[in-house]
């Protein structure tokens, strides 16, 4: 399947397009883990259509699981007069197939206006916290922390370094964990991204009550983020507001 990227914006084009298709369509609407196992049929509630069985034929194309394995989303498939596939940028919340126009509604919906979203930037050393309504930044909180590279000539001293770094990686975690709690502790928000260094989420959660408290909300995407700054947040925005769009 040809695949490309597209903006927010974009995506809601081709929805708007596709809403005022003619002719009979199946609508599949599935979340990340349904995604996951791959189903070899599927089931609507009024019927079942053979056309199924090509839309799970589809879903197994190599190109398709490649891009919504890596977005993590879920999967939004339309087939008719083509054949549209949707990797969206946020979660799919339930299954569902629909028979008739196609039922863009639900992915209208929540592109239309992705309400409150928070951005946490985090590389080692340096974060943005940064919390929106819709694409209006509300506030945000930055700062950096020195954690030293770890030693590389081996021996005593490199466990001594390896050991100050570890350190300094754990404080930096504490102080940034703190700063999210104190800028949204009292927030109720739809949405929460995280960018940057993909293996500082977890701990990071592990120092924020906001994040453990909002972890449904977490999406499963990690932004590409190189460096945590103001420069990049409004990019990062626009990445996490973003789907990818395949036709068959």
């Amino acid at each position: 399947m040809d695949s490309r990227k597209v903006t927010r914006q974009q995506l809601l084009t081709v929805l708007q397009e596709l809403g005022r298709a003619t002719g009979e369509w199946v609508s599949v609407y599935l979340r990340p883990e349904s995604v996951q196992a791959r189903p070899a049929g599927l089931v609507l509630e009024s019927r079942v259509d053979p056309r199924l069985l090509e839309i799970a034929s589809l879903i197994e194309d190599e190109s398709l699981q490649r891009e919504i394995a890596r977005f993590g989303t879920g999967l939004v498939l339309f087939h008719g007069g083509a054949t549209i596939a949707i990797a969206p940028p946020f979660s799919v919340e339930r299954d569902e197939g629909v028979i008739g126009r196609p039922h863009v509604g639900p992915l209208i919906e929540k592109a239309e206006r992705p309400r409150r979203t928070v951005l946490v930037l985090a590389t080692w050393g340096a974060y943005v916290v940064a919390l929106f309504d819709g694409e209006e930044l509300v506030r945000y909180k930055k700062g950096t922390g020195h954690i030293h590279p770890p030693h590389k000539k081996g021996g005593s001293s490199q466990a001594r370094f390896a050991r100050r770094t570890e350190n300094q990686r754990a404080d930096f975690l504490r102080r940034v964990g703190g700063h999210i709690d104190e800028e949204l502790g009292t927030e109720r928000v739809e949405h929460i991204f995280f960018g940057g260094n993909r293996l500082i989420l977890r701990p990071l959660t592990g120092e924020s009550r906001f994040l453990r408290d909002h972890v449904t909300a977490v999406s499963p995407r990690t932004l590409l983020v190189k460096r945590a700054t103001l420069d990049t947040m409004t990019g990062a925005l626009a990445d996490a507001y973003s789907a990818m769009l395949l036709h068959a």
